[in-house]
């Protein structure tokens, strides 16, 4: 199995550590023919040719040049967006649909609200495609096209279809065919688990044969049952419909989401509403609850933070409003708010969620690990 530890938000959140010489690479690609050479040379070249004017390093404008002439291999439309720093990628992602704008920007600290817009808000899932004899699994995050893990569980595959006739023979072969297809299953389901208990996904999306999913979902341990989405279709059969899957997941992941915003934004309202609320509205409200590493997740509307401007800075606390605020800690520069408060956000491990304005009151408001008034160890 891959490593799935090395995600895009971990990816982002390192980036953030580190101040000079980013270039942020947000294209729409809609419109754009691919070829074996990836993006076609002369939209590639006008990439990097603005990019060298805006004071990208050779090495790190080669990068991205190699990066965007490896083919996607999506169906149009779709979106690119790639970050990198001293020659190297730290971040590609193609993703499907069209994107808002364009970005190709060189400078102190990354660019993600481009990303933000397309749903950074990552969380794991997995796709289980069973049939009688194993099955195969797929560990995938939102936001990424590709599966970042891929298993195959082949089991038993002797005397695996029932006969026909009658007879005691005949009945104890029946049996045994079936309980190899419940061994197969088991072991199945066992992989499943352990994937659950370590990539810690929020769907699981059951798919293949009616007899084997059933089998499946019954070895499933409860936490993994619980996450379980079942399609009744033979998706592992030849000529089975892609894209009646693909459907599927994608109406399984709205669910997944749309469920924790509202639960989250339910949460939001309920805490401004309390004596000693647990909630912020407003952009300098959150700025200096991310000051304090006291934000458990943050709502941020990008369109509704356009024009204010926030500090970065090096260090702790990551964002100021003012010089003052900065105290000792220097200030990389004056950015947009909505990358000030998404970058201190990632470097003090708050959840993140977009939300409108008309949701939050503001175009930022966050829920935090404790009361405004109440100190972090109360």
């Amino acid at each position: 199995m891959a490593d799935t530890t090395d995600t895009l938000r971990g990816r982002l959140t390192e980036a953030e550590r580190v101040c000079g010489g980013w270039s942020t690479v947000h294209i729409d690609l809609s419109n754009d023919r691919e070829t074996e050479e990836g993006i076609a040379e002369p939209r590639r070249r006008s990439v990097v040719d603005r990019l060298r004017r805006a004071g990208a390093d050779d090495a790190t404008a080669d990068a991205i040049e190699e990066a965007l002439s490896t083919p996607s291999r999506l169906p149009a439309p779709f979106h690119r967006f790639l970050l990198a720093r001293d020659g190297r990628v730290v971040a590609d992602e193609t993703i499907p649909g069209t994107a808002p704008g364009e970005t190709l920007e060189v400078g102190p600290l990354p660019r993600i609200a481009p990303l933000i817009r397309t749903g950074v808000d990552e969380f794991a899932y997995i796709v289980v495609r069973t049939s009688r004899d194993g099955g195969d699994i797929a560990v995938h995050r939102t936001g990424a096209f590709f599966p970042e893990a891929r298993e195959s569980i082949e089991g038993r595959t002797d005397t695996l279809h029932k006969v026909k006739g009658g007879g005691w023979a005949h009945l104890n072969q029946q049996e045994h065919v079936e309980e190899l297809w419940k061994q197969n299953q088991q072991e199945l389901s066992a992989e499943v688990d352990r994937l659950v208990r370590e990539v810690r996904p929020r769907l699981v999306v059951v798919a293949g044969d009616i007899k084997a999913r059933g089998l499946l979902l019954d070895a499933l341990a409860p936490a993994s049952r619980a996450l379980a989405a079942d399609l009744q279709m033979n998706a592992r059969a030849d000529g089975a419909d892609e894209r009646v899957v693909e459907e599927f997941i994608a109406e399984q992941l709205r669910t997944v989401e749309q469920r924790d915003r509202a639960e989250a934004l339910d949460l939001l309202r309920t805490r401004v509403a309390q004596e000693r609320p647990a909630a912020d509205v407003g952009v300098r409200a959150v700025a200096e609850a991310l000051r304090q590493a006291q934000v458990d997740t943050l709502f941020v509307d990008v369109a509704a933070l356009e024009g204010e401007t926030l500090l970065a800075l090096e260090d702790v606390p990551w964002v100021a409003r003012t010089v003052e605020d900065a105290g000792p800690v220097e200030v990389v520069g004056e950015v947009p708010a909505v990358e000030a408060l998404l970058r201190a956000a990632l470097l003090t491990d708050a959840r993140i969620l977009t939300a409108s304005h008309v949701d939050t009151g503001a175009g930022a408001a966050a829920l935090l690990r404790w009361p405004v008034d109440a100190p972090a160890n109360a």
